[in-house]
């Protein structure tokens, strides 16, 4: 059972604001194309977010020490070094407290956790439970002097309600040395220790920050970003602001959607990261990638469609007119593309590789005959081979 304990707490500024949620756009559905009518075309959804590095970890103990990339000053000590604790806990009392394992709740200021931001310390993970790292992970991203530093846990399961699911982030600035504390999903795990949960920054057992109503009380959240900044050597003023996230993610803790015509009530017309469509009139598809703990981000693209001639004449007076071709711009999306043009009899008497090459009306250098002919398109997405057929009449 956790003591009572009288302690005393440096006073600390609080700031409340009022928030919408506004998730920056962070996956990339390619350019815009433009294709014959009916032919396969690969759309190629591409995540431009971070990946971060996975932590390997195990129940409770404190694993690093890890380089934060740039001088980081917290409560007036600078470091460049920080250690991870895998119950939400960045600290920088490295290495005093690496290897060091601790699950009963704390209120902030404790001398437990010195040097340490708790976002939210709650305990995760059960034991036994063998080395993981697909939880847990950082990153240092950015240029000088707009570094940061990333640690998150993706979708770490909650002691004693494993189906619940904890997803945090904790960012430190090197610009403004603030530190930015995103809560995807703290749910409630009443089973283990009443759900009593700490958010805030530690020192020592004197000096602390801790978000109000989040000092070893029960309580939830989902959404919420909070922002500390430093306010003299041993203040922070803490503040609620837009929850905007760091786009960050284990490796392959990724999810694709494709919708058509609308979002998010359009038809979905695949969950691959890349997906074949055969157009017959302009479409716009939609590519969603959902993160950790439902996090969405979504572009689109347009895939307009010109109709595939039916005829054409090579001594036309109009240039388009005197070629018989295909069209897909750009040609990126069409892999292995081949093209035959087939007389009456079935024999080839054109054949082209080249997307942008088409069919002069020729035979080997020699003008063919008035009539219909057939035309074969084949290309190859996914390992599989594509074929769409035709006709076209050659007017002389």
């Amino acid at each position: 059972m956790k003591k009572l304990t009288i302690y005393l707490t440096i006073p600390f500024t609080v700031i409340i604001c009022l928030y919408s949620v506004s998730l920056h756009g962070q996956i990339n559905a390619g350019e815009d194309i433009t294709i014959s009518a009916g032919l396969p075309v690969t759309l190629q959804g591409q995540y431009t977010g971070y990946i971060g590095i996975p932590v390997t970890a195990r129940d409770d103990y404190i694993v690093g020490p890890y380089n934060i990339g740039f001088d980081f000053t917290y409560f007036d000590e600078t470091f460049t070094q920080f250690a991870i604790g895998p119950n939400g806990l960045l600290t920088f009392n490295v290495p005093d407290l690496i290897d060091f394992a601790y699950w009963i709740n704390e209120a902030i200021p404790n001398n437990v956790f010195e040097k340490t931001i708790m976002g939210p310390y709650q305990d995760l993970f059960q034991r036994p439970i063998s080395e993981h790292n697909e939880y847990i992970f950082y990153r240092t991203a950015g240029t000088a002097p707009n570094r940061k530093l990333i640690v998150g846990w993706c979708e770490a399961p909650m002691f004693g309600c494993e189906s619940e699911k904890a997803t945090l982030q904790i960012v430190l600035n090197e610009e403004d040395q603030s530190i930015v504390n995103h809560l995807i999903a703290k749910p409630a795990c009443e089973a283990n220790l009443g759900n009593r949960a700490t958010q805030g920054l530690n020192l020592d057992d004197i000096t602390g920050v801790a978000v109000p109503g989040r000092n070893n009380t029960s309580w939830t959240a989902f959404r919420e970003t909070w922002l500390f900044e430093p306010n003299g050597p041993a203040d922070y003023n803490v503040s609620e602001i837009d929850f905007e996230p760091e786009v960050i993610i284990p490796p392959g803790k990724i999810e694709y959607t494709w919708f058509k015509n609308s979002y998010p009530d359009g038809e979905r017309v695949g969950r691959e990261k890349a997906l074949m469509v055969y157009p017959l009139e302009s479409t716009r598809y939609f590519c969603e990638i959902t993160l950790c703990s439902g996090l969405k981000y979504v572009d689109d693209v347009w895939v307009n469609t010109i109709p595939i001639p039916n005829a054409f004449r090579p001594e036309s007076d109009i240039e388009t007119n005197r070629e018989f071709k295909v069209f897909a711009e750009p040609d990126d999306r069409i892999s292995n593309y081949k093209m035959q043009i087939f007389n009456r009899w079935g024999q080839v008497i054109f054949e082209s590789t080249d997307i942008y090459e088409g069919w002069d009306g020729t035979n080997n250098g020699q003008p063919c005959n008035q009539g219909v002919y057939v035309w074969i398109v084949i290309f190859t997405a996914d390992d599989e081979t594509v074929t769409n057929k035709g006709v076209v009449t050659l007017v002389r």
